[in-house]
């Protein structure tokens, strides 16, 4: 196990935080069983700070450990099967939509091709070199609900030969498509062309940065020729779709999917044990999503409200009105020694205002301790970052004030809630 705040946290690779030890724990997809979502609580309760934080990617992190513990931590999440390869301790990034097989708009259910890419994954030791933050996605049809354009993606499109996906590198569409059946050959060997290209170039090992450099598309793109197929249709629309809150129907006939806020994207160690008894109890599908949620997924329509119930009384509201819903913070200054601000805390007040209300399509708040606005989503309506004398509040991209007082940034940010709501109650 290595510590040091020179590392991408990963089970084996716990970082130094102020309040203690941060570690990051893989799911692939966000697939997670629940019986491991109630062992990761179980170890937070015992050992850390007592809640489990979702990051962008559905991957899980741990915050508030202390050195003796971190030991049997990493042991029990071995034993929880979380820890499949030591050696890939961080290559983790495996995206996929939290809704997976239960989506009517889908083209092909991605999930049997979530784990056969893991599996490979781990059995290579090339792709260790593969950069932490590193993303492959794949995706059943056109519906994305992550914001970042993944190192490799693989998006389902339906042609009369039968279903191919459209491959991109860094988010830029090659203009080829693979079949189901190369699909995880075709991004191994994607993956082993960034790593090659990276290393030629003294480039960080990403999508993003390898397929900028001149003639870098062409040259994966020709090797992996006998894999590829020249596009028929347009690339697939990359849109973002809101995250999804409340009760959804399903492809499975009396089933639904039920979807709770999670204020901030931290589930307490309580919360995440009556997911998991409640998944167990349903034979549910539980998945992590990349708006730092959490999915039941097939829930017997019939018992979605003896489930919604306790979850509200929980703190895990389904009606999209606890004020959460779209606002994001970083640790703050309870736990990050460089945040000059409770932003944790301001975010809460912020929820606390917006209680109760609608919200405005496409609503998204960052709330970041300092300059480096560490795992923010980019283009928010409004973002708050903490400086030395107050924050610096950017409406759409657009700075228009700088040393704000907390209350005079929450008030703004509050006043534009209510007025985009007012438009859109005129149109």
């Amino acid at each position: 196990m290595k510590v040091g705040g020179q590392f991408c946290p990963g089970v084996l690779h716990a970082v130094s935080a102020k309040d203690g030890l941060l570690i990051r724990i893989r799911v692939p997809g966000g697939l997670i069983e629940a019986d491991q979502l109630k062992a990761v609580a179980g170890l937070s309760r015992a050992f850390a700070d007592g809640y489990l934080e979702i990051t962008s990617r559905a991957n899980l992190q741990l915050r508030g450990i202390q050195d003796r513990d971190l030991e049997p931590i990493v042991e029990r999440i071995a034993m929880a099967g979380l820890l499949p390869s030591p050696q890939h301790d961080r290559v983790r990034n495996i995206v996929t939509s939290p809704i997976a097989g239960l989506d009517s708009e889908e083209v092909i259910d991605p999930r049997p091709l979530i784990h056969e890419l893991d599996q490979q994954l781990r059995e290579e030791n090339a792709f260790v070199d593969l950069h932490p933050k590193f993303s492959f996605a794949i995706y059943g049809g056109t519906r994305r609900f992550s914001r970042s354009n993944d190192d490799i993606s693989l998006e389902a499109v339906g042609l009369n030969a039968g279903p191919y996906f459209s491959f991109s590198i860094g988010g830029a569409c090659s203009g080829f498509v693979v079949k189901r059946g190369d699909a995880v050959d075709c991004m191994l060997a994607a993956a082993k062309m960034c790593i090659r290209l990276a290393k030629e170039s003294n480039l960080p090992v990403r999508g993003k940065a390898v397929v900028m450099a001149p003639g870098a598309m062409k040259l994966i793109v020709d090797a992996l020729s006998h894999l590829l197929t020249p596009s028929p249709v347009s690339p697939p629309s990359r849109l973002v779709e809101e995250a999804l809150i409340g009760i959804y129907p399903t492809t499975q006939n009396g089933r639904v999917s039920i979807i709770p806020s999670v204020p901030l994207g931290r589930l307490t160690a309580e919360q995440a044990i009556y997911l998991a008894d409640a998944a167990n109890e349903w034979k549910s599908d539980l998945r992590l999503s990349p708006w730092r949620g959490v999915v039941l997924g097939s829930i017997p329509k019939g018992a979605s409200d003896n489930i919604v119930g306790p979850l509200h009384s929980m703190g895990l509201s389904c009606d999209g009105r606890d004020g959460f819903r779209g606002i994001a913070a970083c640790a703050g200054s309870s736990g990050c020694e460089a945040s000059l601000a409770d932003v944790r805390g301001d975010a809460v007040s912020l929820a606390h205002r917006l209680l109760g209300h609608a919200v405005p399509s496409g609503w998204t708040v960052n709330f970041s301790g300092c300059e480096k606005q560490c795992a923010q989503r980019h283009g928010a309506t409004a973002e708050l970052i903490a400086g030395p004398l107050g924050y610096t509040l950017s409406i759409a991209g657009s700075p228009v004030a700088s040393d704000c007082s907390p209350e005079f940034a929450l008030d703004a940010v509050a006043a534009l809630h209510q007025n985009l709501l007012s438009e859109v109650a005129v149109q």
